[in-house]
Formats: structure tokens, sequence, C-alpha cells
């Protein structure tokens, strides 16, 4: 596709392709990086913040027990009278702000002793007001019964107690830290329970102050899996970790409640049923307590910043594309320019006008090496074109010299057919097919006063311009020595010499003549290396003629030549031809040979002269099969028809 646009475009949107990849793989490398690298800070800073929320209230939950144990030694060493114990009880609470309220129930054996009072002061639930005093056994209170009481008398110790809403002791959700009280530190005489009670407000307050995000939350789950702080208000007090488990289909937070429970420290993934998003968790335990502190991270929230951080390196690519777009317009321009002058230059040398200037362009670069290249180019070109001219001027002179040559040459040889209308009894045709425009094959005849013919065909080496010439010469040689000689085997006898002498080519022919009188049918011949001709009988068969002794002619002076006769009956037919019909050949370089040569006669062996002729040179064109023509291709068919008052009868041979 890119190959139908120009450079330039090519070149800018190559660089934009790749640049855009690089910057999509920087960009996804940063994004994938950015937010290994936050989910592992994250989860980090999770597990820090929960154990660090944690220990925060384990701080505060030891400072409570610090002031409750205090407490209660003040109770073992002595009997405080009610005021004292309400003057102390307050003095606790103002100076401990984390403790919310604070008590010290009688036992009801020494409750008598204490004028039936249970001191409990607190802090008022509208900040700023006066701390509140009241008697926890005042009112039906039966503060005997509550966990915060029973718990430490039967277990003999301070404990923690799950959260509760105390009504009548307070009003408001808290926990309590309490520690049993002796009489002068003798355990088997219990003397009542000394209390510091932790607000839940306090603890909410805490657990919103945690840094989690706009959608994050903290909460804190008691010993039992109570939520005792959380988001949801209505979750306080009211359910625990495997009830919201339950109800919201998330059996991963069943099994977390099981870790919480366990004092584990974890962090992990679950779909949050408070926002519905996949989220990060991350909890720690508050040891004495065995409280669970949990806080919980959006995810989205959280990857909402490399979000927005790859946007912004996204826009910053943009801006950077935009500014690379230029860029890149503008190299590719710089580059193409002079491309698209030499390009404009060459279409007007592409006319004709070697003489158009090609634009100058400096420098060193391939662009400037390219146009000095055109250049020398176009030099080069326009003096070819002159040397063109010039040869192709010279080359049509030398056709049109060829032409005339060609018109000589054919000229040379009888076109005239019949050539004795005054002779009934003989039939004769020939054919001369060079193979190039001019060529070394010949042929001859002419008849003498006393009714003797003379036949000559004969196939100089070589093809062309020296072949022909070599022809033209031996033909005018052959005409005068056959004046002089009327003899075959004397005239290529004195032939020879003549060729021989002073032949510094080298060149030769072969040549085959007859001499054949009329009236008897005797033909007389000689053979100067040329191929032996075929006798078509009377009867349809073919045969060769006796060869006879004798030589190339032209090749060596004094050279001697046997004479052979053959007797001609009525309708008997002299087949002379040249090498161009033995030696054919087809595409795949296979030659005709002379055992073709006799097949495809007796195809044609009952026509005339001029079609027998015409039929062989079909027979090789077809055998050709469109190959190029590799010899001259001379023909000559000569037929008796009537021997003195015999006269010839045509037979019917099938071919």
């Amino acid at each position: 596709m890119l190959r139908n646009v120009t450079i330039g475009w090519r070149m800018t949107v190559l660089i934009l392709v790749g640049a855009g990849c690089i910057l999509g793989a920087i960009i996804g490398y940063g994004y994938i990086t950015a937010r290994r690298l936050l989910e592992q800070e994250l989860r980090d800073k999770a597990c820090y913040l929960a154990e660090a929320t944690a220990n925060r209230i384990e701080t505060v939950q030891r400072a409570v027990e610090k002031v409750g144990q205090g407490l209660s030694l003040q109770f073992d060493r002595e009997m405080l009278a009610p005021a004292d114990i309400y003057a102390l009880l307050e003095s606790v609470v103002l100076q401990n702000t984390e403790v919310f309220g604070s008590a010290f129930a009688p036992s009801p054996a020494f409750l008598e002793a204490y004028g039936r009072e249970a001191p409990y002061v607190c802090r008022p639930q509208q900040p700023g007001g006066p701390l509140i005093r009241l008697s926890l056994a005042a009112n039906n209170y039966q503060y005997e019964t509550k966990d915060w009481y029973t718990l430490p008398r039967d277990l003999g110790r301070a404990t923690w107690t799950e959260p509760y809403y105390d009504e009548g002791g307070g009003s408001v959700l808290m926990v309590t830290y309490a520690v049993p009280c002796y009489l002068r530190g003798r355990t088997n005489s219990f003397l009542g329970v000394v209390t510091c009670d932790v607000s839940l407000f306090w603890l909410t307050d805490l657990m919103a102050s945690l840094d989690l995000g706009k959608r994050g939350y903290a909460f804190l789950i008691s010993a039992n899996g109570t939520y005792m702080t959380h988001r949801r208000k209505d979750f306080i007090m009211n359910e625990t970790v495997f009830s919201v488990a339950e109800e919201s289909g998330v059996p991963a937070l069943r099994e977390i409640g099981r870790r919480m429970l366990r004092g584990e420290t974890g962090f992990g993934e679950l779909i949050s049923f408070v926002t519905g998003e996949a989220s990060w968790f991350a909890f720690a335990p508050v040891p004495s307590t065995r409280w669970t502190v949990g806080l919980v991270f959006p995810k989205k929230e959280l990857l909402d910043k490399v979000f927005s951080l790859s946007r912004t390196l996204a826009l910053l690519g943009i801006l950077g594309f935009i500014l690379l777009l230029g860029v890149a317009l503008a190299i590719a321009r710089s580059i193409t320019r002079p491309l698209r002058q030499l390009e404009a230059a060459t279409k007007t040398l592409s006319t004709g006008n070697l003489d158009a200037p090609l634009p100058p362009i400096e420098g060193e670069d391939e662009v400037a090496r390219l146009s000095r290249s055109f250049d020398a180019m176009r030099r080069s070109l326009k003096a070819h074109v002159e040397q063109l001219r010039a040869t192709t001027a010279a080359k049509e002179r030398i056709e049109s010299e060829i032409h005339i040559a060609r018109s000589i040459q054919m000229s040379l040889v009888p076109r005239t057919f019949p050539p004795f209308p005054d002779h009934d009894e003989l039939e004769l045709f020939a054919l001369l097919d060079p193979a190039r425009d001019i060529g070394g094959d010949f042929y001859d005849f002419f008849m003498e006063k006393d009714d003797h013919l003379c036949l000559v065909v004969g196939d100089v080496s070589g093809k062309g311009v020296p072949a022909a010439l070599f022809m033209a010469v031996t033909r005018t040689f052959f005409r005068t020595l056959w004046n002089a000689e009327r003899d075959p085997a004397a005239t290529l006898a004195r032939l020879n010499n003549e060729l021989a002498r002073d032949n510094e080519p080298s060149m030769f022919v072969t040549l085959f003549c007859a001499r054949i009188h009329l009236p008897t049918g005797r033909c007389q011949y000689a053979n100067g290396g040329h191929n032996p001709p075929f006798v078509i009988r009377a009867d349809g068969s073919i045969e060769r003629l006796p060869k006879v002794k004798g030589t190339l002619v032209g090749g060596l002076e004094d050279m001697q030549f046997e004479e052979g006769f053959v007797d001609l009956k009525p309708g008997e037919t002299l087949f002379l031809y040249t090498d161009g019909v033995t030696e054919a050949m087809n595409p795949d370089e296979v030659l005709t040979g002379e055992n073709w040569t006799i097949d495809e006669l007796k195809k044609v062996r009952t026509r005339d002269c001029e079609s027998l002729i015409g039929g062989m040179r079909e027979a090789l064109k077809s055998y050709a099969a469109g190959a190029e023509q590799s010899d001259d291709i001379t023909m000559l068919a000569f037929r008796l028809k009537s021997v003195g008052n015999h006269e010839f009868t045509r037979i019917n041979t099938k071919q």
C-alpha cells in the first residue's frame, strides 16, 4: 500500500509508526511498572497503616490499663469516702482524654460501707460541658449483672469487655477495662471493680482520621468478630464479619474473618460489600484485646493516579507526535525536493530534449551524487544518441546496399519459369531462399545450341556479403569457363584453379553441374564436394546419382574431377539441392537428413516441378516449427518429358 504514495509521505508514515511503537511501548511499560510499584507500595503502606493503627489502639489500651490498675491500687490500700472517690475518678477522666468514664462498683458485701454509693464519672455527650457524676447503685441499675462486673470478679483478673451500650451508666457505645479490687490485697476479700470506659465514638473518630482516600474506609472488630467501628453505622454492634459475609455473598470474607480472629496480619483482594468495587484489604490485630483493625482501599481510586499519569504521557505523546510530524515532513521535504526537481528534469529528458540542464544540487550526499550521475548519464546519452544516429544512418545505408545486393544476387539466377517455352520436352523449376538478406547459394541453367541443357547448383562456404560476392565470382567464372570447355569435369577443374589462386580468405564452394542431351536423355555430370542429387524414376522410386570423385572447389589448385553418366527416361526427375535442405533444424536442433528428404520427396513425386519444389519448401517450414532458418535453401527440379518420339505418360503412384 505504501508503494503507491510518495517517498516523503512514506518516510513520514514510517517515522511516525516507528516512533508510535516506541512511545506505546514506553507508555505501556511505564503503566505496568507504575502499577506494579503502586500496588507494592500500597501493600506495604496498607500493612504498615493497619499495624500502626493497631499499635496506636494498643498504646491507648495500655494507657487505660495502667490507669485502671493504678485506681485499683488506691482502693486496695484504703477505703475511701464516696466524695473522695468521685474526686479521684474526676481527676482520672480529666487527665486521660482517651477515658470516657471511670467507676468504682463495690461488691454487695461492702456496699453499705460506701454509703450505698457506686461512684461513676463520665464525660458529657455534648463536648464542653462539665463532667457527669452518678451512682451506679441508684435508679435500679443492676451493675452486678453486667459483664464488666462479673467477668473480673469471676476470673479474678483484669479484663476488657466486648462492646456494649451502657444505658444508665453513660448511655454510649463503649468498651470497658475492668480491674477487680481486694481488701488490702487479700484475694479472698473481693472489694469491688474499678473500670475505665473507652467510647466507641473515639475509636470511630480515630478510624475516620486515617487517610484512605475518598472511598476507602477502616473498621474495627472485637475478639468475637463484632463490628466495633465501621463506615456503615448500622453495622456497629449489630453485625459480625461472618454475618456480613453470609449476607453479601463474599465467601472470601468468611476466611478473612477466621484469620482476623486468629490474630493474623494479612493483605489481599476482594469485592467490597460497601462500595461494590474491587478493593485491596489489609488487617492487623490489637494484641492486648484481640481486636482487629481492617483497612479497605478501592483499586480503581488508587489506579486512577496511574491512569492519570498514562493520560498525561499519552497527551505528551500526541504533542510529541505533532512535533515529530512537522520534523519528519521537514526532513522528507529537504530530501524529496531535489528528487522532485530531478523527476521534472528527467521527464524533460524523456521527451528527447537532452540539452535540458539538470538542477544544481550542492553537497556530497546521495541525492547530490545522484544528480551528478544523472548529468553524466545525460551527456553520455546525448553522445550515444549522436553516435546512434550516425550508426543508424550507416546501417540504413548498408541495409539499402544489402537490399540492392540482394536484388543483384537474385538477378544473377534465372527467375523466369518456364524458362524455355519452345522446349516442350522438359519441365524445370528452381528456388533460392537465403537464410539472411543475401546468401552464398546459387543455381543456374542455360540451353546450348545443340540441344544440350546445363544445370548447376552451388553452395559457398559462409553466409552474408562475403559468400554472395564469392558466389557472383564463381558464377561468372563458371559461365566463362563452360563456354570454353563444355565439359563438367574439365570446367570444374579450371574453375577450381581460378578460385584457389590468391584465395586469401580460404573460401570455397561445393558445386554440382550436369550436361543433359535432351534428345537422348543422356546426362553427363561432375560433383565438386556437393550433396549428390536424387533421381525420381518413372516408376516412383527414388535413388541417388552414383558418386563420382571430386573435391571442394577453390580449396587447392590442380585438383582432378571425375565425370559420371546417367540416362534419364521420359517422366524421370532430377532433384538438385544444397545442404540447407538436409541440414534444416527443428527447435530441438535435430537435422532433417537425407532419409527425411527422401520420404518427403516420395510425398510430392507425382507433382509437376513447381509444385514439387513448393511442397518440399512447405515441408521444411513445418519441420522447423518456427525455428530460425540456419542455412540457405536452394532446390532445382528438372523433369524430362520425352526422348526422341517417346513421350512421358504421368504415373499414378499413391503418396
